[in-house]
């Protein structure tokens, strides 16, 4: 692993810019923009970069496409162009190697260490953290690091960004969706490190230097001046990327503690509060019921204000033990609107009769019942669908 590229990923504003300019201080490892790579690569038949006959056109053609929008003129910024490198080069690094898919990453990285002075380079892009196994097949000896921030401080920072969420809510539910992905193949895949961002801002030399061992590096205390590599990272100078060329600070941490409201603090441990738990992160509220939703939990961005109000009852949607069984159940949505029941009449009556059986059990088990339909008028929407409203009619939050 002593030279083996390495790859830096966590849910967007969980320090991945900081620790990239870190390791990018290293006088080893450089680490350039964002490259987006295997994201972009998802989009498109990869199999088809690597043919004989098309090889390096393709692959080439595949490097120009990368682009990144400017948020300060909406421009889009050719990701070439962000690492400093000709085409031309491009094209010539790759007529010289053998198809797959490495080469065409190692045409931008490769060439934009050498031009650093470097002997191994990282790449951070947050988004590749759902990502993964596409980063393993191709990388199977590369260290990947997790950096891991308080989601509660990563949704509020997550809203102020304009890339970011419309919500509190919309963030909290962002970062449950990349935690519940990616987790299991963190905890499964024996090169790939976790570093929690207040470890790191408040015990930098220390974590580092368990960091590095792990990597296969030296720690040199140059790495904590990140000046020089912050602007680098930060070429177009966007204000959510400003702090990372400057010291560590230490006090850059539960800034939810000033900033969330009673009930903003409720819906953030409703959500998350099992995984703030189990990664050691404080938590204040008590709840006394577990819930269940139908059909979607991604729904509740939908039906925000009326959802944040059910949480704070003390109602949350993680089981604090796997034998835990719910004492609410949650219904999201206007049955047609959200699709209850799909498919032909037939399926859509099965769909409807396996509600209402689900509704019964919730009754004879004595759950309470919360129907969250955002108080639309009962209007006409088809029989299955019309069915299910009258029953749910009784349970709808907030009462109409």
């Amino acid at each position: 692993m002593k030279n083996a590229p390495i790859f830096i990923v966590g849910v967007p504003r969980s320090g991945t810019t900081l620790l990239a300019a870190i390791l990018g201080a290293h006088s080893r490892i450089s680490c350039g923009p964002e490259t987006h790579f295997f994201r972009k690569l998802t989009k498109i038949n990869a199999d088809k970069l690597l043919l004989p006959d098309t090889w390096p056109a393709a692959a080439i053609d595949f490097v120009y496409s990368i682009d990144h929008t400017s948020f300060s003129d909406n421009q889009r910024i050719p990701l070439i162009q962000k690492y400093q490198i000709d085409p031309e080069q491009i094209a010539e690094y790759l007529r010289r190697k053998e198809p797959s898919i490495p080469n065409i990453l190692f045409s931008i990285t490769e060439q934009y260490m050498a031009a650093m002075g470097k002997a191994r380079w990282a790449e951070k892009t947050p988004e590749h953290i759902l990502a993964l196994p596409a980063i393993r097949m191709h990388f199977p000896e590369s260290p990947i690091i997790r950096i891991i921030r308080d989601p509660r401080d990563v949704a509020i920072s997550l809203t102020k960004v304009p890339w970011g969420a419309m919500s509190l809510l919309e963030a909290l539910l962002l970062w449950k969706r990349m935690d519940d992905e990616s987790n299991p193949f963190v905890q499964a895949d024996h090169l790939t490190y976790s570093l929690r961002y207040e470890d790191l801002i408040t015990s930098p030399e220390d974590e580092l230097a368990k960091l590095c061992a792990f990597i296969g590096e030296e720690f040199e205390i140059e790495m904590l001046d990140t000046s020089e590599t912050g602007k680098r990272l930060n070429a177009r100078n966007v204000a959510w990327k400003d702090k990372v060329s400057q010291p560590i600070d230490a006090g850059n941490r539960s800034i939810w503690k000033n900033k969330l409201t009673r009930q903003e603090k409720y819906l953030s441990e409703a959500i998350v509060g099992g995984r703030l738990r189990t990664l050691g992160y404080p938590t204040e509220e008590g709840f006394v019921h577990l819930g269940e939703i139908f059909p979607s939990l991604s729904l509740a961005t939908k039906y925000a204000d009326a959802f944040e109000t059910l949480t704070s009852k003390g109602i949350r949607f993680w089981q604090a033990t796997e034998a835990e069984r719910a004492t609410v159940k949650v219904y999201i949505g206007d049955p047609t609107n959200e699709s209850w029941v799909t498919g032909n009449k037939l399926l859509r009556i099965f769909g409807m009769v396996k509600i209402l059986i689900d509704i019964l059990k919730a009754q004879l088990s004595r759950q309470s019942i919360y129907w969250i339909s955002g108080g639309e008028p009962m209007i006409w929407s088809g029989y299955s669908s019309q069915v299910l409203k009258k029953i749910l009619s009784p349970y709808q939050f907030p009462p109409g």
